[in-house]
């Protein structure tokens, strides 16, 4: 077995770990807009408070790479001293903490004006509304950035269990509050973020501690570790802008939109999203301090394969998904939403948009990906000026397709930036890790798309004779999911590759952990 596949097995062993707790998150985060949808609908309400908290929330994603350049820090201070990369993290933590509370109290003083400039497509009474909201959720600021640390340390260590399940606290706090009708309204939502994400914090420096993290500060405090940290963090906010970023400039630009833009947009990104922060962002998670040690030992040719494995798997995941979401995506939105105050139209308005950011899900997969890879090898120049560009494509692309063809014209255009920024970026990384072809990886590429043309196919056919007879949706909408899958597996196992068998043994490895998982891995990942 070679050094780059001992190593997918490790990663796919990690990536299990952190499957099984992203998707029992994000299974919660289905569950509280199932609530949400029910509750309010597509409100003129609800949209006000999805603007009203992307702003901290994009803020908090934004500045979240302090935490991703703080792991290859913390990894080398390690090496060398585990009291004193200690001294240095809590030094950080308190310094970090301290810029974020002088930054929410500067966005609590200019809070209207901040409303004006991102809810300029609102009525008066509902920014009247969104300010209010929003002097609340800047707390978030504060309590999410001062943990933002702590998720690198734990990153770190590879204590993959208790990183992923920090966020549990969030949207079971708010399917509480849900649930039980308090009589507080939209603000059940406000509240139900700033009391989980505080627990999730608090969760966070507890476990720490408990794992023999020192938060004593028994060395000076040394700028030159706070410079270091910035100077890796600054070129990697380019990612965090791709990633990130658009999502709230989406939101923004849907405000001049018909009432419930907002929302559907907001419902069709959360359950796009699901299948990338459940698999893809936990394969992300997982092989990035592994990129990490081999970057900084200089083993080129194990980046290059742990490179070209995650390129074939991400598209090994997402190519059937986006086929999946083609077919039976006003299904999948009626399953979900369709009750109470979320009505057929609205339903339908939302499957729509989801089909056109389903058609950017490997991209949007990548992001992930690709970050990890800049991150861990301290080169990450490219992602801020592409970031940036990422945002003006968006912009333009969401003027001219939000006219042509409304809210959906705002996903489609995330969807085209996203394939434009992923492009050259594989191109980036190709000349980075001295690859000198690509001819294996579309080799594999290749096969991925005709079984997902040939699941395609298959579903449309299916579907129309189904219609045709008059067969009850319940009977065929199984038939036909099956069927498809089938197709797609089957392809892929006539024309596989090496590179597929490896895809085939790494996710076989990682179901296996995730519904037979011996203890022993368990506790491995955990450190």
């Amino acid at each position: 077995m070679s050094e780059s596949t001992g190593l997918a097995g490790q990663i796919g062993r990690a990536g299990a770990v952190i499957m099984i707790w992203s998707m029992a998150d994000k299974i919660l985060a289905i569950g509280k807009e199932v609530l949400t949808a029910q509750r309010f609908g597509v409100s003129a309400s609800l949209d006000v408070f999805n603007l009203a908290y992307s702003f901290p929330g994009t803020i908090v994603l934004f500045f979240g790479v302090l935490g991703a350049a703080f792991i290859p820090l913390y990894l080398e201070w390690r090496n060398h001293s585990s009291r004193a990369a200690d001294s240095h993290a809590t030094w950080l933590i308190y310094v970090t903490t301290l810029l974020f509370t002088c930054l929410a109290l500067i966005c609590f003083v200019f809070t209207p004006e901040i409303i004006r400039l991102i809810g300029y497509g609102f009525q008066p009474w509902e920014k009247q509304l969104a300010v209010t909201m929003e002097r609340l959720l800047i707390l978030l600021i504060i309590i999410d950035g001062a943990g933002i640390l702590f998720r690198g340390i734990l990153h770190a260590r590879k204590f993959f269990f208790h990183l992923c399940v920090a966020p549990l606290f969030v949207n079971i706090t708010i399917i509480f509050l849900l649930f039980f009708d308090m009589g507080l309204d939209i603000y059940v939502l406000v509240w139900g973020f700033l009391i989980g994400t505080l627990m999730k914090t608090a969760y966070m420096s507890i476990v720490l501690y408990k794992k023999g993290f020192h938060y004593g500060t028994p060395l000076p405090f040394d700028r030159q570790k706070m410079k270091a940290l910035w100077f890796l963090a600054i070129p990697m906010l380019g990612n965090s802008l791709i990633a990130n970023s658009n999502v709230m400039i989406d939101q923004v630009m849907a405000t001049q939109l018909p009432e419930g833009s907002v929302s559907t947009l907001r419902y069709a990104f959360r359950i796009n999203d699901f299948p990338v922060q459940a698999i893809i962002a936990a394969v992300s998670i997982a092989i990035f301090p592994f990129i990490s040690e081999e970057a900084a030992a200089g083993n080129k040719e194990n980046l290059k394969g742990i490179f070209k494995y995650t390129l074939i798997f991400l598209g090994f995941l997402t190519i059937p998904i986006t086929c999946l979401v083609m077919l039976f995506s006003e299904d999948l939105v009626v399953l979900l939403l369709k009750r109470g105050a979320f009505d057929m139209e609205a339903a339908r308005q939302t499957a729509q948009t989801l089909v056109c950011y389903s058609l950017g899900l490997f991209f949007y997969g990548y992001t992930f990906v690709n970050g990890s890879f800049f991150a861990a090898l301290q080169n990450a120049k490219a992602l801020f000026y592409m970031g940036i560009a990422s945002i003006f494509l968006n912009v333009l692309f969401n003027i001219v397709f939000m006219h042509l063809i409304g809210v959906r014209g705002i996903a489609l255009s995330t969807s085209f930036t996203m394939f434009i920024i992923s492009i050259y970026f594989v191109y980036l990384l190709k000349r980075r890790l001295d690859i000198s072809n690509l001819s294996e990886i579309f080799s594999s590429f290749y096969r991925i798309i005709l079984a997902g043309a040939c699941m395609l196919g298959t579903g449309f056919l299916c579907l129309r004779l189904f219609q045709m007879v008059t067969t009850e949706r319940w009977i065929y909408l199984p038939v036909t999911l099956t069927l498809v899958c089938i197709s797609y597996l089957a392809v892929i196992w006539r024309f596989r590759t090496k590179d597929l068998n490896t895809c085939w043994e790494t996710m076989a490895r990682m179901l296996r952990n995730l519904f037979l998982g011996k203890k022993t891995d368990q506790e491995a990942i955990n450190g």
